[in-house]
Formats: structure tokens, sequence, C-alpha cells
């Protein structure tokens, strides 16, 4: 059974359980299956009109940096109410008005039907952006399709296609130009939600992607590290961000996950409850699937009560390859690690950057309590688990000789020279150094 069938059926047949409640666990499994059939339809190839690719991408600016189960009910809110049924009406200043809400935003405020995350003025004028770029994202689009079923195009070419329009839509230089509040990996959202051979690299996808056998060799060599340099966690999550971000895709994730898809494919995905024989619905389910092997269980949305990689490190796990488990504890414990450092970066960035007094002297008390000696023995406590659980599930796999085979282009994700990360590095650590000599 290929890695991806084994995901699939641990959401399927035990993430949506619920314990003590068959009841229950019976109606979360339909919800999932609902909801995954809903996405593999509407994700379907085809020639698609400006209404159609509208109302599949205005909600994206809402979904930026922020949990799907937290401005959800915001955005089903609005959608309920009608307030973006009218793409012309977004475009124009009754909707925004030179960063400020126009007439049509301040009713649907005071109605309530704009709240939350989608009352934030910049986010509404991202909506605005992308109505504004429809007309172009749907030439583009459909360009593509037609070209594709002509049979003018093969995989790769298509493939290749596709990876320019979302290039073009984060960070322009084509037709479309840069659509503001979409950078490439919520382009690529966009364009998988409208059926084009593209992955979203979104945090999971990279953190999975880097953890698989043999990859972080290939980032090493791809970003031109040493051979021993440890890649962080959030490396490669890191580089699917700004102008270069579709070189890091194209260096790394297409590579993986044409891998994962091709093993997906040779060994039988297994499913029987999805069509899977439409154009790419393949890649689409791949990706879908991949994502939520560790990203937070939505529980309301698709009735998912836990994660895979919760299920794997639960005493009486299902059977499934020790690497799978390796890679579950690996997961974990790397995020709680990478939590803890991050938590204590950012108290030191909020101290920076405070306006107020008031604000700098919050920021110094969070800063105090997370640089007590308990504090900072916990974190290395947890570092130090993150780096066994790394070893212990690299050795699994070693064991089980389980490999991607993944077919990575020549070339540097990063057009800079070698010595460039060494002097990056020890200017990092210069100002780390300067801040922790800084009194509190």
């Amino acid at each position: 059974m290929s890695f991806i069938a084994h995901i699939h059926h641990l959401l399927l047949d035990h993430c949506t359980r619920s314990e003590h409640d068959k009841a229950r666990s019976f109606v979360q499994r339909q919800r999932y299956i609902d909801q995954v059939s809903r996405i593999l339809t509407r994700s379907r190839l085809e020639r698609r009109t400006e209404e159609q690719i509208w109302n599949l991408g205005w909600d994206k600016p809402f979904f930026s940096n922020i949990a799907a189960g937290t401005v959800g009910p915001y955005i089903e809110q609005a959608r309920e109410a009608g307030v973006f049924d009218d793409r012309e009406m977004v475009t124009s200043p009754r909707f925004m008005s030179e960063k400020m809400p126009g007439p049509q935003v301040i009713d649907a405020m005071a109605r309530g039907d704009l709240s939350g995350a989608c009352a934030v003025p910049y986010r509404l004028e991202r909506v605005q952006a992308y109505a504004r770029a429809v007309p172009q994202i749907t030439q583009e689009v459909n360009r593509l399709h037609d070209d594709w079923s002509s049979g003018a195009l093969n995989a790769d070419e298509i493939q290749e296609r596709a990876v320019a329009i979302a290039a073009d839509i984060g960070g322009g230089g084509g037709p479309i130009g840069k659509v503001n509040g979409f950078g490439f990996t919520t382009a690529c959202h966009l364009l998988a939600d409208l059926g084009l051979p593209v992955f979203k690299p979104d945090i999971w996808v990279c953190r999975i992607v880097s953890s698989l056998p043999g990859v972080q060799t290939e980032i090493r060599r791809a970003w031109r590290l040493s051979e021993d340099a440890p890649v962080p966690f959030d490396f490669l999550e890191t580089k699917l961000l700004g102008t270069r971000a579709s070189d890091a895709y194209r260096r790394i994730v297409q590579p993986v996950m044409n891998a994962i898809l091709k093993d997906s494919l040779k060994h039988d995905v297994a499913v029987t409850e999805f069509d899977l024989t439409p154009a790419f619905l393949q890649a689409r389910f791949v990706d879908f699937t991949l994502v939520h092997f560790a990203i937070s269980a939505e529980t309301d949305v698709f009735g998912l009560e836990r994660r895979p990689v919760d299920v794997l490190r639960a005493v009486g796990a299902p059977p499934v390859p020790a690497h799978l488990k390796a890679l579950a504890h690996w997961l974990h414990a790397g995020q709680i690690s990478h939590e803890a450092v991050m938590a204590l970066k950012n108290a030191e960035t909020k101290v920076r950057r405070a306006q107020s007094t008031e604000q700098r002297e919050r920021a110094q008390q969070r800063l105090a309590r997370l640089s007590e000696p308990t504090a900072l023995a916990q974190r290395d406590e947890l570092v130090t688990q993150a780096q066994a659980a790394r070893a212990a599930y690299e050795e699994t796999a070693a064991a089980e000789n389980w490999k991607v085979d993944a077919s990575y282009p020549d070339g540097f994700a990063r057009r800079e020279s070698s010595g460039a990360w060494a002097y990056k590095r020890a200017a990092l650590a210069r100002r780390a150094q300067r801040q922790a000599e800084k009194p509190i």
C-alpha cells in the first residue's frame, strides 16, 4: 500500500472515529467523504467563466495566515449574506477606495454580515484586487485548458504552464501580473481548486516533504548548504515566500510530490470512495490527503476528530509500516520544539517593534518569562526530544528501505554565491548575541 493510501485509510477509518459514540463516528465519516467529494468535484480542469473563478477564489485572502477553523465561520456568514455575490460591485469604489471601506462594506459591517477576519480592511482590499484580476486569470486558465485538451501540451509542459500562472499571480511578470494578497502558495491553492496540476505548498506539505527520505540531502544541494548543516524544521516553508517561491517549488516540492503521486498510481491509491479518473484529480487527492496527515484536525468541517499523526502516536495504533509511526513521532516533536523556539524569537521581535511604553513593558515581561532558566531548560529538552525523534525516524526509514524516487532538476533554488550563506548565518548569530546582551 502506498504512503498516501495509508494516510487516506487513517483519515477515513480512524480519524473520523469518535470514542464511545458509534453514531457520531458514522456521521463524521460521511461528513469527511462528502466534503472531500465536493472538493474533488469542483477541482476538475474545464473551461471556466469569470463568475466561476470569482466564486472559487474570493475567500482565499481571508485564509492567509489564519487557521481555517477560525476564519471559516466568518466567511460562511458573508457568503450566506451575499456580500461577495456581485464581483463588479467589489471592483468599484463603493466596496473599497484608497484602502478605506466604501459604503457597501460599511453597511455590511453594520448588519453584521462582515465580521472577524472578513472585516479587516487590508484583507478586503486584497479581495478587491482579486476581483479586478479575474478576467486575466480566466483567460490564462482557459488558454491552458484549450492547449491541454487539444493535445498541444504533454504532462510536463502543462505542469510548467500551471506553475508559471501561479508564479505570475503570486509575483507578477506575466499577462496577469501580481495580485495583491496572493502569494505563490495561495495562487497554487486557487489553481488546484480550478483543476490545474499544481500542489499547494502550505507549511505542512513543506514540512512533510522535507522530512521524507533523501529530501534534506537535496535541500542542502539546492541551497548550497554544507553536508552536515542542520536543516531547520521550517526551512522549506520559508523558501516558499517572496519572489523566489516558484524556484523552491520547482526544485524540491514539485519533484517530491510528483514522486508521491507516481507511487500512489503504481501501487493503486486504494480509494473506492471517490472518483479519481478525471484529469489531475489524483494529484489533487494526493495534495489534500498529505496535508491532512499533520494539519490541525477540522472536526466541524471535515469530520476529523484527530490527526493521523496523533492516531499513530497513541497506544494501540493501527498496523502501518514502522517508518510512518516514526514519522508521526518526529513531526509531532518537531512541531512542539519549533513552536517553543519561535515563541522566544517572536517575543524578542515584539520587544524591538513595540511602539509604546505599554507595549514594550508587556513584551519585556513575556520575554522575561520565556528567558527564565526553567523555561530555557524546558525548551532545550523539547529540542533534544525532537532531535532524538528525528534520528529514530531516519534509522527506521533506512531499516525499512523507504525511499522517495524523485527526479530533481539540476541547479540551485536560489542564485547567490555560496559564501553568502556563511555571511548570513554569522550576521544572524551576531544579532542574536546583541539581543541577548541587552538589559531586560
